[in-house]
């Protein structure tokens, strides 16, 4: 069984944050040994999880993201108070992007807060 690690990571809920957020994602999931695209799409991905968190957010709240890595598989989570009481609508272009970039995306609201959760391995599966 493999151990995982974790991280976590919390700024301001503001769009200003997000070039951090996606440099730690850059940073903890080459550590995984993603490949080069896979870097990319994890990039694109946090930058579209954090636009829609950031959208819905309290005003002067704060971001939270956990990346936790087993193997070659990370998992992320993204958490904002959020002002509207609802999870992420799935039938958007944002939503649409997002679930292209990764394996599996969730999104929830629990006690005020809005969950995005992102799944994405870091080999690419090939379909034979």
């Amino acid at each position: 069984m493999e151990s995982a690690s974790e991280v976590v990571l919390t700024v301001p809920a503001e769009s200003s944050f997000v070039g951090l957020v996606r440099t730690a994602t850059s940073a903890i999931c080459a550590q995984a040994d993603f490949t080069v695209d896979r870097l990319d799409d994890l990039r694109l991905a946090i930058d579209e999880a954090c636009a829609l968190a950031i959208a819905d957010a309290r005003p002067g709240s704060d971001l939270q993201v956990a990346w936790t890595v087993t193997g070659q598989q990370v998992a992320i989570e993204v958490v904002s108070e959020s002002s509207s009481g609802r999870p992420v609508a799935t039938n958007t272009f944002a939503w649409t992007v997002l679930t292209a970039l990764v394996d599996e995306v969730v999104t929830s609201v629990t006690q005020g807060r809005l969950h995005i959760g992102m799944r994405a391995h870091g080999i690419e599966s090939v379909a034979l």
